[in-house]
């Protein structure tokens, strides 16, 4: 009889509970990873008002929970939103308006892409284009502007390298925006051949043209914008962190945010330039809850694939060559200084082993020390063994981009030589040294899927399983580890940590759905991975 009486007390408990709190959403039938510090898995959580309000077994969360809106995911993984720690967001969308020049296999197939395209678009003035990249020709020089001279005698051209750090421009370009072939370029290059220019310019030689490539009225960045997010969402991107925005860039972001077309987040890096540091120190950071600018993006060096990338000893494949510094020590010294003063974080890009050395001193003069400000150096490619430590001393921040070193690993050896290779695209040694990296891929100078920014850092392949065995495997990532720098480490690299990067009781909904758990696949299994579902404030946008 007391056994009967406590079951039937247990039943009105359980029917008291039944369905007794409400919920805009409820998850289940899931393999959730938080990404908590202990990584806990759950089945099954509920979302109100766009946070997280529980997580648990699958059946506690069913039975206490009424919402309209259920997602079975049919047993798939749950993650929290991919971040890209490092992309340029804007110059994506508007990459996709341009001529496509990824993939080219020659100078002549690029030369056929900008015939067709001026061809199909006869209203354009200037025909501009990004993506080619002379290591994937057979033919490795880089190309010369001869060819497009021929064929385009009036009209301006523009080609910008895949990383933007290189660019080849006609004589029509040149005299309309009047560049002296005479002139000297500060932490830039313009090639010549028997004293006339080639049309080959490097780093600040392009920036030249940089108004032109960037030039668009606000309907094309509006379409670009959206365009970016469908192509994020799609990839399961609830968070994007570009690097360097202008004023303008930054202001339409969040006009486009407030009127609910834009719905991704933004870490909003302020391009290094007067104008910009001028507005910044009036107004100060903006902290949004879907933007946030509180950061400025600085560079040091160039590209290694261009040889732009500022090394401490010439390049193994050209003798006589360093690198190219684009500013003085005192401009970086002055940046610096700002950032501290007017509570900024500092974010340089640095390829070479001297830029990276140049940096650190720089940012170690100014922090003095250990402390939360979360610096950053972007790339951190090439980086001399003895100067690892100083990311710890300062407390700096590594932000890498994995799919760098499976692109760049077939010719990166020829540029650096056998000694210095083992220490360039070291992601596992500054995760021991700083204990987080921030993981991101740089699109548009690689693509812009997050699942191979796990494949690159896990496995070291590309897209097509090579090189096999991986690229260097002594510095992959762990699978877990790549997660946490895809998740809450890009969320801590940003200051978004309290918010999303975890998928934890009182954050933001921001997840992804995976077919697949990316914690039990190996190499051939990963390659097919695919997002299924991915919800920004627990609203499903792709």
């Amino acid at each position: 009889m007391r056994l009967f009486h406590s079951y039937a007390l247990l039943a009105v408990f359980l029917a008291s509970c039944y369905h007794s709190q409400e919920a805009d959403l409820v998850i289940h039938n899931a393999i959730i990873h938080s990404m908590d510090e202990q990584n806990t898995t759950y089945q099954a959580m509920a979302i109100r008002d766009g946070r997280i309000v529980e997580l648990g077994p699958e059946r506690q969360i069913l039975n206490r929970y009424a919402s309209e809106r259920r997602y079975d995911a049919g047993g798939q993984a749950v993650f929290p939103g991919f971040i890209d720690g490092h992309c340029h967001f804007l110059g994506y969308g508007l990459n996709q308006l341009k001529i496509d020049l990824q993939g080219t296999r020659s100078w002549e197939e690029v030369l056929e892409r900008v015939v067709a395209f001026g061809a199909a678009h006869p209203q354009k003035n200037w025909l501009i284009g990004r993506g080619w990249d002379q290591n994937d020709w057979s033919m490795k020089d880089f190309p010369d502007n001869d060819r497009l001279n021929d064929l385009f005698p009036d009209r301006p051209v523009l080609l910008q390298r895949v990383d933007g750090h290189a660019a080849v421009v006609n004589h029509a370009a040149m005299e309309i925006v009047g560049l002296d072939p005479e002139a000297s370029v500060e932490g830039g290059l313009m090639v010549k051949r028997e004293g006339v220019p080639t049309g080959l310019l490097m780093d600040n030689a392009v920036t030249v043209f940089r108004s032109i490539f960037d030039q668009a009225d606000e309907a094309t960045k509006r379409e670009a914008l959206l365009e970016a997010q469908r192509n994020c969402f799609a990839v399961g991107l609830t968070m994007v962190c570009d690097a360097g925005l202008d004023v303008g860039s930054i202001e339409l972001i969040q006009a486009m945010q407030k009127e609910g077309l834009l719905k991704i987040r933004v870490y909003a890096m302020v391009t290094d330039s007067p104008e910009n540091l001028a507005h910044f120190a009036k107004i100060g950071p903006i902290e949004e809850e879907r933007l946030s600018v509180r950061s400025v993006k600085v560079y040091a060096d160039g590209a290694l694939g261009s040889r732009g990338a500022l090394l401490k000893a010439p390049y193994s494949d050209q003798k006589d060559h360093h690198g190219l510094q684009l500013a003085s020590r005192e401009h970086f010294l002055e940046v610096a200084q700002w950032c501290k003063g007017n509570g900024f974080q500092m974010n340089t890009h640095c390829i070479g082993d001297s830029a990276n050395a140049l940096l650190l001193g720089v940012y170690g003069e100014v922090l003095g020390g250990q402390n939360d400000l979360r610096w950053r150096i972007e790339h951190a490619q090439v980086l001399s063994p003895a100067d690892r430590p100083l990311f710890a001393q300062y407390s700096v921040v590594p932000s890498v981009q994995p799919t760098h070193a499976t692109s760049d690993g077939p010719w990166a050896e020829e540029r650096l030589g056998p000694d210095r290779i083992g220490s360039a695209y070291a992601y596992e040694d500054l995760r021991k040294t700083m204990g987080i990296v921030a993981l991101g891929t740089d699109f548009p100078v690689e693509g812009i899927d997050p699942l191979q920014t796990f494949r690159s850092a896990v496995f070291r392949t590309d897209g097509q399983g090579l090189p096999e065995g991986g690229y260097r495997p002594e510095n992959a990532l762990s699978a877990l580890d790549a997660l946490r720098g895809m998740t809450i480490w890009n969320a801590i690299a940003s200051f978004y940590e309290k918010e999303v990067g975890s998928l934890e009781v009182g954050k933001r909904a921001d997840l992804v759905v995976v077919d697949r758990d990316l914690l039990k696949v190996v190499p051939e299994t990963a390659r097919s991975a695919k997002v299924k579902a991915t919800f920004v404030n627990g609203e499903q946008v792709y």
